[in-house]
């Protein structure tokens, strides 16, 4: 290995933890919400829902409780707005965490690979060079994604457009080898 791919390593490992301790936020922040809309009163309850229910299911019914239970002082929420936001996060960062990094390439690189079977039920293999910037601007618009419970819709949304259009690029960046 050269000391680029070295350097490009703990740039990586970096990137893609902060993606991950970003969305692990995201979904702490929903639980914790989810609980005060349940009226659960015990601080380890957070940690109960965590725990018992799928990301998805957690968002869902958290936006389904918040229009009726949200506290008062809280504010009024887009809640398509917002499903969206926490959704396109999720989708990122299982981007991010259900990929192969790896060093490959004619002239090695750090490359990410992601394998899907469920593609129209064939196996798919999608190959490309990392792409740093998306990684590093994906967990900065997870920073504001977590935020969503102050109101910020037109911030939450513009996010939610960057993110999907990351999320993508990651996606397409790279050749796709089909198997059958």
């Amino acid at each position: 290995m050269t000391n680029d791919l070295v350097s490009d390593a703990d740039l990586l490992y970096q990137s893609i933890g902060k993606v991950i301790v970003e969305f692990q936020f995201i979904e702490h922040v929903v639980a914790e919400i989810l609980a005060s809309l349940l009226q659960m009163r015990n601080p380890i309850d957070t940690h109960r829902i965590t725990a018992a229910m799928s990301y998805g299911q957690k968002v869902d019914l958290m936006c389904d409780l918040y229009p009726d239970r949200r506290n008062q002082k809280w504010p009024v929420i887009d809640l398509q707005i917002t499903r969206n936001a926490l959704k396109a996060a999720e989708e990122f960062r299982n981007t991010v965490a259900h990929s192969f990094w790896h060093v490959g390439g004619v002239q090695p690189k750090w490359m990410r690979t992601k394998v899907n079977i469920r593609s129209k039920s064939r196996l798919v293999v999608t190959t490309g060079n990392v792409n740093f910037n998306a990684l590093h601007e994906g967990s900065e618009l997870l920073y504001v994604v977590r935020d969503w419970y102050l109101g910020q819709t037109e911030r939450i949304s513009d996010a939610t457009a960057k993110l999907r259009s990351l999320t993508k690029e990651l996606s397409t960046t790279a050749d796709e080898i089909s198997a059958t």
